[in-house]
């Protein structure tokens, strides 16, 4: 156990020499059958994140989800923000860790207002009925108890290296981690989930399993163009955001360390007759990516009629819009201090499914300031961030008819765009045609996972294919990768039986000389 746990840290994150057996859940209570799969689909948690990193679920309809021995890294007395991308309201997350290593969590009911003991094991939740009246774990009191997102809390300063059992539980109004099943209440009834992962503690550095793979500071010289081994000017065409872009250096340029875009009154309506002249710069057959973390700082100004964004189209050759995509990482518009994230497709603009599951969600934010929006894109979820906290996701169907519908063409490159527009009076106001509308972009960066060593693959359960008691391996067009008579072992050394192929969890194993990542 111990070299498998050596393995797996090192492998997914740096070598921490901790001597500790991988923990296992079997000891950890569930007041429900661990099998039993979901009554409701109006209510579903697509992942589990912890600051930056984004743990997906691979099979949304279960009550019980086991998705050890992934694990999150944390640092001692670090505090660390946890979130949960979960599609329904009246609900609330509770957090436990198991720090003194006793195979259940020791749970103490919380203060009257939501204070919880220093040696308590719920660490964080989102809500709460107590004696003092509804409140979170940061002593927040709350109107009610549609309370979702746990709150932040703080890493043991004195916790030791090493693995722990962390629970995430989606409940109603109670503090029990095996979750809720009174007749009034029940967990299953209810919706809610329990998911649970592992912590490591370290001192060491640990890098980020993301790396830089594209980024613009924008720090070239005042009044300079962006630069065009990275940057497009965007082609006008008669969409609302593209009908009066232009490629005049007065309109997208560089200044005080920002590209600033902007739309201005037209300084010469007799060669060009429109009426403002805009600003819109695109990484299109320059830089494009599949998956990856997106973050973008930028600041606008309020005015009616104002309408930028920072945002992401399908890299030609794709499918028409809006088979083809669309990812809004950030739109504002008019005067309101609001951020908007959104995603189009045939299946929620064609076929108006925007609700199902939601597909577009707002943040009161002071956009006249500066703000980092931020994009996590996996294989199955969409992620949007707000200065790092969650602000919505948009999770992948499970079903093949939805998906033949266009739910997610969010699977082949895309480039990014940055521009100012204004508005029509569709959303966004008439633009004001006198005025001098403003947006600036501090950076651009992103993020890709780094390539998993030795020859790694990762796979999820929908790559995997058992015929005939052979255990194989499909790429994205549905090929056999591997289709050898199949030898299959764990890392341990220790041979999967043909029968436990058919339902063998999660982790790390030798499929015919092949690391498979599950």
């Amino acid at each position: 156990m111990l070299k498998r746990f050596l393995f797996i840290v090192s492998w997914m994150m740096a070598t921490v020499a901790i001597a500790q057996e991988v923990p296992t859940t079997e000891s950890y209570a569930v007041n429900f059958d661990r099998s039993t799969a979901r009554t409701r689909t109006d209510r579903l948690l697509s992942a589990v994140a912890l600051g930056h990193t984004t743990l997906a679920l691979t099979d949304r309809y279960v009550m019980y989800a086991d998705l050890t021995p992934q694990f999150f890294t944390v640092h001692p007395g670090e505090t660390v923000v946890p979130s949960v991308m979960f599609a329904g309201q009246w609900m609330q997350t509770y957090v436990y860790v198991d720090w003194n290593r006793n195979g259940r969590f020791d749970v103490e009911t919380p203060g009257p207002q939501g204070q919880l003991s220093a040696d308590n094991e719920l660490v964080s939740f989102g809500g709460m009925t107590l004696e003092g009246g509804r409140y979170n774990s940061a002593g927040q009191k709350l109107d009610n108890l549609n309370a979702v997102q746990p709150v932040s809390f703080a890493i043991p300063a004195d916790a030791e290296e090493g693995l722990y059992v962390m629970r995430w539980k989606i409940d109603w109004d109670s503090s029990d981690p095996g979750g809720r099943v009174d007749a009034a209440n029940s967990i299953i009834a209810n919706g809610g989930i329990i998911v649970d992962v592992l912590l490591l503690v370290t001192t060491d550095a640990v890098a980020d399993d993301y790396e830089l793979v594209f980024a613009d500071e924008f720090d070239q010289a005042d009044g300079s163009r962006p630069d065009a081994s990275k940057w497009r000017v965007s082609t006008r065409y008669g969409s609302t955001w593209n009908r009066w872009i232009s490629s005049s250096p007065e309109v997208a340029y560089i200044k005080d360390g920002c590209l600033v875009c902007r739309a201005i009154p037209n300084p010469d309506r007799s060669t060009d007759d429109v009426p403002m002249i805009t600003g819109a710069m695109e990484t299109r057959g320059k830089f494009s990516f599949t998956y990856g973390r997106v973050e973008v700082r930028l600041r606008t100004n309020l005015h009616s009629g104002n309408f930028p964004a920072a945002w992401m189209m399908p890299q030609p050759p794709c499918e028409g819009w809006p088979k083809g995509g669309e990812i809004d990482i950030f739109e504002s518009i008019d005067d309101k201090n609001t951020a908007y994230h959104t995603v189009h497709s045939n299946w929620t603009y064609n076929l108006g499914n925007r609700n199902n599951p939601q597909s577009s969600f707002s943040e009161t934010v002071t956009v006249g300031d500066w703000h980092t929006y931020g994009l996590e894109w996996l294989e199955s979820l969409l992620v949007f961030r707000v200065d790092g906290k969650v602000v919505g996701s948009y999770a992948r169907s499970t079903s093949e008819s939805k998906l033949a519908d266009g739910q997610w063409p969010f699977n082949h490159p895309f480039y990014i765009i940055l521009n100012q527009s204004v508005g029509d009076g569709s959303w966004a106001r008439a633009a004001d045609t006198g005025y001098t509308y403003e947006t600036m972009f501090d950076y651009v960066r992103v993020y890709q996972r780094r390539p998993l060593p030795d020859g790694i693959t990762q796979i999820t359960n929908d790559k995997l294919q058992i015929t005939n008691d052979k255990l194989q391996i499909m790429n994205d067009e549905s090929q056999i990768v591997n289709s050898k008579s199949s030898k299959c072992f764990d890392l341990s050394g220790r041979r999967i039986d043909k029968k436990s192929m058919r339902q063998l969890p999660r982790g790390v194993y030798i499929l015919n000389g092949r690391k498979i990542v599950l």
